[in-house]
């Protein structure tokens, strides 16, 4: 039977024998980044796009690169064939380490590579959508994916509650920003848009666009608001292994109008379908690309 393995600071163990310290400063401070990728035949998506970012927002807390793209792969690989998985989903989880001196002073970072079987959404809340709520509030620093989850707690409670799937954050500014643990994008008949402020830069939402405009979308970036969602033609939510997950409801009403109204919509099976198979694609090439540059 597969089983889980998860890697510490580069050492492959099985989960129940992973472990940090209970001095880490991601444990008593909340100082941490993460990132979350999946694989396709094995090869993670995206991953070079996933460290820049990882870094970009350890940066915040003063923390340099401490592994490699190449500690990843070979880490991943190896979990692949101790765990027997088909495909990982992995959270990739950093922090400064082990609390020293003052308040945030630390010897050496951690970091963790969380790996389990994908288990992507059931696959008919792809059929028949889901539903979203949306709240009030923003993320203390939306430009960078913390582990500080807080904020989308109420949100995610809320969205609970009612049985929706997630919850989407309106600014004071009335602005839709992105979901707790996804970004937003709405469509007007050919027309998409996303935001582009208080909100973090999706991975699956830039990759989504080049597949968006090949099948003849016009893609834009700015300002959404709450009757932007009560007036699209469709909404969809993206993220790593949500990949584009339909939404049919928006805080009890139905997306779209006539007789398709609280149904999917045609881009969102055209796209789902093309999006899948382009990252089975971009993954091979990059795992491909990754070596020869390597020399291996």
């Amino acid at each position: 039977m597969p089983t889980d393995y998860f890697a510490v600071n580069g050492r492959v163990v099985p989960a129940a024998e992973a472990s940090i310290s209970i001095l880490d400063l991601g444990f008593l401070r909340g100082v941490g980044a993460f990132e979350t990728f999946r694989t396709y035949g094995g090869h993670p998506h995206a991953l070079g796009a996933h460290l820049r970012r990882l870094w970009a927002c350890a940066a915040t807390f003063d923390l340099a690169p401490c592994f490699s793209e190449a500690d990843v792969r070979r880490a991943v690989t190896d979990i692949l064939v101790k765990s027997a998985h088909a495909e990982l989903r992995v959270n990739v989880v950093v922090s400064p380490g082990e609390h020293t001196a003052g308040v945030f002073g630390a010897s050496r970072p951690t970091w963790v590579l969380i790996a389990r079987e994908v288990h992507a959404p059931a696959e008919e809340m792809y059929t028949h959508g889901v539903a979203v709520t949306t709240f009030d509030g923003v993320r203390p620093h939306p430009t960078l994916k913390t582990t500080n989850y807080l904020s989308g707690k109420r949100g995610l409670a809320a969205a609970e509650a009612v049985g929706a799937h997630e919850a989407l954050y309106v600014s004071p500014a009335g602005h839709v920003t992105e979901g707790v643990t996804s970004n937003v994008v709405v469509l007007h008949g050919t027309c998409v848009t996303t935001p582009n402020a208080q909100c973090l830069a999706g991975i699956t939402r830039a990759g989504l666009r080049p597949v968006a405009e090949a099948a003849g979308l016009q893609w834009t970036e700015g300002p959404l608001t709450r009757a932007a969602l009560a007036t699209a033609d469709e909404i969809w939510i993206t993220s790593a292994v949500r990949e584009v997950l339909p939404v049919v409801r928006v805080d009890g009403q139905p997306v779209g109008g006539g007789v398709g109204a609280g149904t999917v919509g045609p881009w969102a099976k055209r796209l789902r379908t093309a999006y899948h198979q382009a990252c089975i694609e971009q993954s091979r090439a990059e795992a491909q690309g990754f070596h020869q540059a390597a020399g291996g």
